[in-house]
């Protein structure tokens, strides 16, 4: 589809404004420090002895997240220390929630939001987004228009740990042969949508165009703090620029599902050509491809926009498996006699965790229609003799509306290094649940590579990528998430293949040094350039004509076709097409092996 595109960059001319990394929009400040901690045997015990009321649930609220029924519980004073380390906003004596409501419910939910001196922000697909004075949680969660009041699920960038410049993708996609030929982007738009864009302002004109557009869609902050964060979206902005240098780029910063709606829905109204997201979720879909991010991506691609995103690094931070209990003491079995999954490089090794590192962890099941299999997430420290629990996610789900198969904990680990495991443990279940584990940038000792794809990957209407170094020749990069995806409703079977291409990771940006960016977030901006070149050379394609045609030209590796891997192939445009050559209908999806 030709669209007419219109010269309307805004240009920059912003200070840089410092603000607080946001654990939504950035990796833990130490998400490195597992290359550098000690290691040590699998401590013996691991088939877990809860004491009794570890095995029994208190009263809970039905229609609250388990971290925010907490909140409401935790005296003023408390509050800000419980929010941080249970990853919530607090800010302005208000946090930050989102509000699952049925259709008709929205204004009242609204103006009741309003009523308890709260403010809604942004709304999706039967979820409200807003700030809440934490002791009105409860008051508001006991109203018959509030189905259910959840934590905001956060983007997370998809770079993993490693080491004025140029990716070197551009030389292993060939796009200086079309850069030579005329095809530099010219007259596309490209949105990245990331946490952050600190330093930008800096590389415009060397690293970045001369002018950008830029909006930001997290909540209280204004455009001038799209500056800030994090450098990981400037880096991608980079790689973009570095693969279609003359396309016009559109900076959005965001950091919840809700914020990338909104995001979505202005690149639409800037007709924008592609979109680029190195970023995944958690938690949020079944990982089958359906949901509202599966609505979202569709009508992007029915508005005219390729949408490029990250397969997720979690190749070496996923398990996955049926629920297990032979000895019938509730918890699940990784293996016979082993009911704790301990953090560890994945050679029978434990890490000893130092105090003061993050870990995040979450579970989900297949169990999105009724809701009513109840199970818990545990998170363990080894005190020399024995696992002793130090962290919990206990969220109801009892089948009424708004609850989620899932648990996530976020805890920051204290006292001297220690051995940390995860663990898993049935509540309330009448059927052995299908299991997936995620501890992002936290290696597991056990671990599953397949189906460890983020959401939004698993979505048919984006095109999904994994990561490869950049230097020949090309191997898979260890943490680069695996496809395929969830069947229906999160099952273990019937999923589709997912991830649809492989690019570059390990290169060279200027916010991030010599071969210092990585992760199938490196990788993604890579296919979002070579992209805009095809629509720049082939004007009126439509988004699943330059998919084809990427897919078409690259180069398998892998299992012979499209496999769970590398997608089609490794990045690579061919010849470029000359200026009079526009047969722009002709694409074929159909792997070389040899390009």
């Amino acid at each position: 589809m030709f669209r007419k595109l219109f010269a309307l960059s805004l240009i920059v001319t912003l200070l840089i404004v410092g603000v607080a990394p946001s654990t939504a929009d950035e990796a833990p400040a130490d998400w490195q420090a597992d290359l550098a901690w000690a290691e040590a045997a699998i401590p013996s015990g691991l088939d877990l002895a809860l004491p009794e009321e570890s095995t029994t649930r208190a009263a809970t609220n039905p229609k609250l997240d388990s971290a925010l029924a907490e909140l409401a519980g935790t005296p003023g004073g408390e509050r800000s220390g419980v929010a941080a380390s249970d990853g919530l906003r607090l800010e302005n004596g208000r946090v930050q929630v989102q509000l699952v409501v049925d259709e008709g419910d929205e204004a009242a939910a609204r103006q009741a939001v309003e009523q308890a001196g709260g403010e809604v922000t942004g709304s999706f697909a039967g979820v409200m987004q807003a700030w809440l004075p934490p002791d009105q949680l409860t008051t508001l969660a006991a109203l018959d228009v509030v189905d259910y009041i959840q934590m905001p699920p956060t983007a997370v960038p998809a770079e993993d740990d490693a080491l004025a410049a140029m990716t070197e993708g551009v030389a292993a996609a060939n796009a200086a042969a079309w850069h030579t030929a005329g095809w530099r982007g010219q007259g596309r738009r490209v949105a990245i949508i990331d946490g952050g864009f600190q330093g930008y302002t800096s590389l415009l004109g060397v690293d970045l165009p001369q002018t950008v557009t830029v909006k930001n869609f997290v909540d209280g902050q204004t455009d001038a703090q799209v500056n800030g964060t994090t450098s990981h979206g400037t880096a991608c902005a980079e790689i973009v620029h570095d693969m279609a240098p003359m396309a016009q780029l559109y900076l959005l910063k965001i950091s919840t599902d809700i914020d990338l709606s909104e995001a979505v829905s202005y690149a639409i109204s800037q007709n924008v050509d592609i979109i680029s997201t190195s970023l995944t979720f958690i938690n949020v879909t079944p990982g089958d491809g359906t949901g509202r991010f599966a609505t979202l991506a569709q009508n992007a691609r029915n508005k005219g926009i390729l949408w490029v995103t990250a397969a997720g690094n979690y190749r070496e931070t996923h398990w996955s498996g049926t629920f297990k209990d032979t000895d019938g003491d509730g918890l699940h079995e990784y293996a016979s006699g082993v009911e704790v999954n301990v953090f560890g490089p994945g050679n029978g090794q434990a890490y000893l965790i130092p105090g003061g590192a993050s870990l995040s962890l979450s579970i989900r099941w297949d169990d999105w229609t009724a809701v009513n299999q109840d199970y818990r997430l545990l998170l363990l420290r080894h005190d020399g003799s024995a696992f002793q629990i130090v962290g919990s996610s206990d969220n109801p789900q009892k089948g009424m509306p708004g609850q989620r198969p899932t648990e996530r904990i976020s805890y920051v680990t204290s006292g001297s290094a220690a051995i940390y495991g995860v663990a898993v443990q049935r509540m309330s279940s009448n059927r052995d649940v299908y299991l997936h584990l995620l501890t992002p940038n936290r290696k597991l000792d056990r671990r599953i590579p397949s189906m460890s794809l983020g959401n939004l990957a698993d979505v048919p209407a984006v095109l999904t990528t994994a990561a490869v170094d950049a230097k020949s020749p090309f191997p898979r990069e260890a943490y680069s998430s695996e496809g395929p995806t969830n069947g229906p409703g999160g099952a273990p079977t019937g999923g589709a293949v997912k991830p649809d291409l492989a690019a570059f990771a390990n290169v060279s940006t200027r916010s991030y040094g010599t071969r210092g960016f990585n992760g199938t977030s490196a990788a993604t901006p890579h296919v979002a350039g070579a992209a805009a070149l095809v629509f720049n050379a082939y004007p009126v394609s439509l988004p699943g004509e330059v998919q084809d045609y990427l897919a078409t030209w690259a180069v398998d590796q892998g299992l012979a076709g499209k496999d769970t891997q590398f997608g089609y192939g490794r990045l690579l445009l061919g010849s470029p097409p000359s200026p009079w050559d526009y047969d722009y209908h002709s694409f074929v999806p159909s792997v070389m092996s040899n390009r």
